[in-house]
């Protein structure tokens, strides 16, 4: 149920590109923590200190790998520090709907380490989808797919005070949606992994 509150105010927020550049905000943010948190913002705190920077970096370059190897399409933005995974929908849900199929765990199991040590890390995630419906329709879904994903991990992960999402909808299409291949590819989960404070001290400990 926190996870469903904090996406009550929930749209979304323009990002694009490997190595991805932070844009700017295209629509209301989410509230978190009582506070209203742009992607933008999310993705840009905490700001990892110089001295830790190539130990973070080296350690989310792992991570990285490790997601690549599983399966995973990987990204980096913030110069390496951030890595983004990114599922196809459709190994999520049946086209038009909003329940997680039963498939849909062998995707998401490998992200639930992420939330065991609270605060070392921050989850955000991005639902898109293709053009298929009107503003209103793509809005409302990629909102409950969202809710959806929010329920998995609430279940499943040992704390989720961590986990932000965003659904863009069709904001940010990666190809024009002129054939079936492209809005398959637009049709994407992404989740944002972000070192957080709990990753940083412990860089600092361990050195």
């Amino acid at each position: 149920m926190a996870g469903f509150k904090r996406l009550l105010a929930a749209l979304a927020i323009v990002i694009f590109g490997c190595d991805m550049a932070i844009a700017q905000e295209a629509n209301p943010p989410v509230e978190t923590n009582g506070e209203e948190v742009t992607m933008e913002q999310a993705l840009a705190m905490p700001q990892v200190p110089q001295k830790q920077n190539a130990f973070v970096k080296g350690y989310m370059k792992r991570e990285a790998l490790a997601l690549h190897k599983a399966g995973y399409k990987v990204e980096t933005m913030r110069k390496g520090e951030i890595v983004i995974a990114t599922i196809p929908t459709d190994k999520l849900f049946a086209p038009n709907d909003t329940v997680l199929l039963k498939t849909a765990q062998s995707q998401l199991r490998p992200f639930l380490p992420y939330f065991k040590v609270p605060g070392k890390f921050k989850v955000i995630l991005a639902l898109h989808t293709d053009d298929s419906g009107s503003e209103t329709y793509l809005n409302s879904l990629a909102e409950k797919r969202i809710v959806a994903l929010y329920d998995y991990f609430d279940s499943n992960a040992s704390n989720t005070d961590s986990l932000i999402g965003y659904p863009i909808a069709g904001n940010e299409p990666l190809k024009e949606n002129s054939s079936r291949a492209n809005r398959a590819e637009n049709r994407r989960l992404e989740i944002y992994i972000v070192p957080a404070e709990g990753l940083i001290e412990e860089m600092k400990k361990s050195r």
